[in-house]
Formats: C-alpha cells, structure tokens, sequence
C-alpha cells in the first residue's frame, strides 16, 4: 500500500510539476519568440529608412552603395525613379518576387507611411517586406515607396531553435522534478507509513496478547467439564484470566483512542502536596501486603496548584507504582516524592530494584515492551509505561526514568504548573 502511495504522489507531483513548467516555459518561449519577430522587422524598417534617407539626401543612388546595404542589413532593396525600378533592382533579381497586386499595396501608402507584411513570392518560400513611403522632395510628386525585403528562412530556424531549446528545457526540467517529487513524496509518507507500521505491529502484538489468556480460559472451561473434582479450580483460573483479558482490552481501548485523538480530560485545580498525601494514603496498605514500605518526601514550601485530570494522574502513578513494588526487593521501601521546579511541578516514584539499563530507557515506553525482569510474569503487557506516557503528555508534561541514587530507578514526572 505504501509502495502504491508513492508511485501515485510522485506522478501526480510530476504530471502538476510539468504543466506548470511547460505553461512557465510556453510564455518565455513566446516572448522570445516574439522579440526575435519584433528585431527581424525593426531592422527591415531600419534598412529601408537609411536608403530613404540617402534618396531625400542626394538626387543619385549609386548601386555600390545599395549593394552594401543590402549586405549589412541581409535583405534585398526595391526602390524605383519615377515608377521606373533602379537598374540595382533589375540585377539583384528582387523583381521576380514582387507581384503587380504587392507592388499596387505598396504604392498606396501616404508619404511618412509605414507597413509590414509577409508574403509568398511566385516561386515559393516565404519571405517579409518592410515598406517605407518616403516623401518626394518635389511635393508635387507622389510618395516613393522603398521596400526591404529579406527570406525568411534564416528566421524560421531561429524560431525552431527557440522552440527546441524550450522543448530541452521542458524535459530536463520535467525528469528534475519528478525525480524531486519522488523524494518529496518519500520523505511526505514517512508519518503515513511509520503510523502503518506502528499500527500493524499493535495489531499483532494485541493479537499475541489476547491469544493466551483466551487459550487458558477456553482449556480451562473445557477441563472442568471433563474433571469435575478439579471444577473449582479451573473455574479460578478462568475467571483470573478473564480479569486479565479486561485489563488488557482497557488497555488497548486506551492507546486506541489516544491513536485517534478522541481521548478528552476532565481537568481541575489540585495542590500537588495534598494529592501525593493522598495516594501515599491510598497505596500504603498494597504496598504492606507486598512486603514495601511506602515512603513520602514532601518539603516544606508550598507549591503552585496544578490544572490536571486527577483519575488520568491516579491512573499514571497507579502504573508506575505497581512497577515499583514489583520490581523491588523485599522489604525496601518505595518512595514518592515532589518538588518544585520553579512554577512547574517535580513528581518522582523510587524503588531499590535492578534499574533500567541507559538503552532501555525509551524503549520501556514503547507499546508491549517488558523489561528483562518482567518477562516471565504474566500479569504485564508490556503496555503500562505507555499508557502513563501518553497521560503525561496530555496533560503537557513529561515523564522519564533515571537511575536513582544508592540504585534502582526513580521515575519522574514534570507537570507545568
């Protein structure tokens, strides 16, 4: 599904990245394309404004000079003395492109009149004429036309290269940035498929959870029909093991609705010195029964109240203090603790147990993760110190392990105050 995802985000950004890009290219390819049209006229009009000079100038047009005007400008010159065509304009042979219906629509402007057309000569191409109707000195005389006209080929090529180049441009362009969105689209799926993967493995790890206690439950419901002198017994073990399948699948509901962010908290104001005095209260006598005592570290200073859900924080420490007197020796005793950090609140629960080794640390979070001296017991899922996180961070706080002083682990728990 992943792979799929992927494929489809790099070609979608690929197929929007491209029309983007050809629509960008197509505009700078019709400007330029445009301003090499707009200098090809300029420069006919030019050419054949400096032979209009040169006739308003002298009374004689030497065919040297027109010659070389026609060499530095790349076009032809059709000029005529009283309607009659300059002997040049026989010889460069610009007559056979003229028609007699051109040479009437040239013959039309005004003096001062300009106009630009391209137009196809009897024997075929294509070719572009510039014409000017210079002003007669005589204004007895009508305005004489003189035309610049020049192939063009030499522009159609220009024009192709322009295109090709885009065209390059498109497709080295184009292949960039699919290559991009492929990195993009990698890099925008990470979240989509760690959370795949994450759900994945909870799925098969709940799966594993919920196998054995219903396998015993079923074995057992099964034995006690067989041996009814054993009824009793196999009756306790179900019914512990259905307790067992309740804990886990409260569990499970929890994660899975921190997992849709549908988990809401019943926030108020508590002092954080009273409500540690009332779980010490509260835990005193489990923690007798399993051979600890519980100790209480409360200094002397008050504390700023903090705004939290008290069953959500009930619940956290219940976790992290099951853990403790589990993993305890016997009789040493586990602490509670808290102390200020300024206007923010430092809770901390302490035991004398084997620690937590520093690569262990952030794994114990993690979702059915045990520690190595918890792995054969069967009344944990590995999903408690996740739970306890995910309420510390709903409540904006933080919650941590460190090794505690003289050995053990001290668990700690920063609320903002």
């Amino acid at each position: 599904m992943i792979r799929a995802l992927h494929r489809r985000l790099t070609l979608v950004y690929a197929l929007l990245s491209a029309l983007v890009l050809a629509a960008a290219l197509g505009v700078g390819g019709v400007l330029e394309a445009r301003a090499l049209l707009a200098s090809d006229e300029e420069s006919l009009f030019e050419a054949a404004e400096a032979v209009a000079g040169r006739m308003n100038g002298q009374n004689r047009m030497e065919d040297s000079w027109l010659a070389g005007q026609e060499q530095a400008y790349d076009c032809l010159f059709y000029v005529e003395d009283n309607g009659v065509p300059l002997a040049h304009t026989e010889q460069s042979g610009v007559q056979a492109l003229l028609t007699d219906e051109l040479l009437a629509r040239c013959a039309s402007l005004e003096a001062a009149q300009r106009e630009s057309f391209v137009f196809t000569p009897p024997g075929g191409g294509r070719w572009r004429c510039a014409v000017i109707a210079a002003a007669p000195a005589n204004l007895r005389q009508s305005a004489r036309p003189v035309l610049a006209l020049r192939d063009t080929a030499l522009l159609r090529g220009r024009l192709a290269s322009v295109a090709v180049k885009y065209i390059l441009l498109w497709v080295a362009g184009a292949a960039l940035l699919a290559a991009a969105g492929a990195l993009l689209a990698r890099i925008a799926i990470r979240p989509t498929a760690a959370a795949v993967r994450q759900q994945t493995e909870f799925v098969a790890a709940a799966s594993h959870e919920l196998r054995g206690p219903l396998t015993v439950i079923r074995s057992s419901l099964q034995a006690a029909g067989d041996e009814p002198e054993r009824r009793e017994k196999l009756l306790s073990i179900a019914l512990g093991e259905t307790e067992r399948l309740r804990r886990l699948t409260e569990e499970l509901l929890f994660l899975a609705g921190q997992d849709a962010n549908i988990l809401r908290l019943n926030p108020e104001t508590l002092e954080p010195d009273t409500f540690l005095l009332e779980l010490w209260e509260a835990w005193r006598a489990p923690a007798r029964q399993s051979g600890h005592e519980l100790a209480l570290r409360l200094p002397d200073k008050t504390f700023s109240p903090v705004c939290a859900d008290r069953a959500r924080l009930e619940q956290l420490f219940g976790i992290l203090l099951n853990n403790a007197l589990e993993y305890a020796p016997a009789g040493t005793a586990v602490g509670l603790g808290v102390e200020a950090r300024g206007k923010d609140v430092l809770f901390s629960v302490r035991d004398r147990g084997p620690g937590v080794p520093v690569a262990d640390r952030q794994r114990i979070f993690r979702r059915f993760v045990r520690g190595e001296e918890s792995r054969t017991g069967k009344e944990h899922f590995g999903l408690g110190l996740s739970i306890a996180r995910q309420i510390a961070q709903l409540h904006g706080g933080k919650l941590w392990v460190e090794d505690a002083p003289g050995g053990g682990a001290v668990f700690f728990l920063l609320l903002k105050g």
